[in-house]
């Protein structure tokens, strides 16, 4: 299977497209004005979907489709969406979120957000696609994701099955209902698709796959260097690959205040990034590295930068490592704001010459939640390119 950035872009468009109509549906249906945050396309596991799930105690309906495009889409919801969400449908049903007048409601609005999600794909290809009528997830007996066949994305046998992941985050207006929608694809149909983009000029989905274990054993060096420094066990909780609309990327981080470092790398690939913790890691970095003087700001701000440097260096070695080349990093700049203030300029800048991003997100915390140190990564896109086909003879 192949993939490329053009193709990429129409699988965006398409995605984006797609949840704009579903968004329209509910707006119809239950009167809720709705709007489309960000669509990423992501190259994932179905293990890690999998994964998300269980720990977000996301509801979920799940719907399949086939013909013109095989696959699943699933929406989801927050445990109290779902719950305002089946209020405004039908009052009184939400005093029983796993009740059938509110499983009953949720399946309907899935049927039709999916159902107008799906033509969207349908008009673009000229074909016909049926849906399967919704499936409610049982969080304790069902896995999102059963009747998908992931086949065609394995690039090793003994590696894990490699999916492309459609997520497109919607929003109320009011932010009262926060839900997202899934669109999983088969690997016949993903080359459906590459195919009806006519583009001639296609990496293996290997080389993607590659590139994407490589942000995986960036992020556990990191993980493991902030262990050194810091005595406190961490793990890797979630390092993705994802293709999203330059002026998305500030919207694919929460609002919440964070404090951390900003670094220029350059080199192939070359690009930006951002080393944030939340206010209460923080706090513990601080502790850990400078045991009672953890209350000086210009110290605070020295290990914050310290650690970033190091987390940088430790991200980033392997893929150097790998492509056999050298990248440089800057002096790290100390940052403290809200996380999509502190990506937009870096944004902004790599948006001068591109209108797709790849951002990579990795997330390193304790078991205990004592910290947690969210790495994102936006390289330039051309430059990204060369090293995809430097990845691909060697898969």
């Amino acid at each position: 299977m192949n993939l490329d950035v053009r193709s990429l872009r129409t699988f965006s468009r398409l995605a984006h497209s797609g949840a704009e109509k579903a968004a329209g549906s509910l707006t119809t249906l239950a009167g809720i004005d709705t709007y489309v945050n960000v669509t990423k396309v992501e190259l994932s596991t179905k293990q890690d979907v999998e994964q998300e799930f269980d720990e977000r105690n996301l509801v979920s309906v799940r719907i399949g489709f086939s013909g013109g495009l095989d696959g699943q889409t699933i929406l989801t919801f927050s445990p109290e969406s779902a719950e305002r969400l089946v209020e405004a449908l039908v009052p009184g049903a939400e005093a029983e979120p796993g009740g059938e007048l509110a499983t009953s409601s949720l399946k309907e609005v899935a049927n039709i957000m999916l159902g107008g999600f799906i033509d969207g794909w349908a008009d673009y290809l000229d074909t016909s696609i049926d849906i399967t009528t919704p499936t409610y997830v049982d969080q304790n007996t069902d896995d999102p994701l059963s009747e998908l066949e992931p086949e065609g994305f394995e690039h090793d046998e003994s590696d894990e099955e490699h999916i492309l992941v459609f997520r497109n985050q919607l929003e109320a207006a009011d932010d009262a209902i926060g839900f997202a929608l899934y669109m999983v694809p088969s690997a016949n149909s993903i080359e459906t698709i590459v195919e009806a983009s006519g583009n001639d000029d296609e990496l293996p989905v290997e080389s993607f796959a590659a590139f994407s274990e490589m942000i995986s054993d960036g992020a556990n060096q990191a993980s493991e260097d902030i262990t050194a420094m810091t005595g406190i066990d961490t793990t890797v909780e979630v390092s993705r690959l994802s293709f999203v609309p330059i002026e998305g990327v500030p919207m694919s981080l929460t609002d919440g205040v964070r404090r951390g470092v900003v670094l220029e790398f350059m080199g192939m690939p070359s690009g930006y990034i951002a080393i944030l913790f939340d206010e209460p890691s923080a706090d513990s970095i601080a502790s850990a590295l400078l045991p009672g003087m953890e209350g000086d700001e210009a110290m605070r701000q020295s290990a914050i930068q310290e650690i970033g440097n190091i987390v940088t260096s430790g991200f980033l070695d392997g893929w150097a490592n790998a492509l056999e080349t050298t990248i440089d990093i800057s002096p790290p700049t100390h940052v403290h704001d809200l996380g999509s203030a502190i990506i937009d300029p870096l944004a902004t800048e790599l948006a001068m010459s591109q209108e797709y991003a790849f951002l990579i997100d990795s997330t390193i915390r304790t078991s205990n939640d004592e910290f947690t140190c969210d790495i994102y990564a936006l390289p330039d896109e051309n430059e990204l390119r060369k090293a995809l086909e430097q990845l691909s003879p060697a898969v």
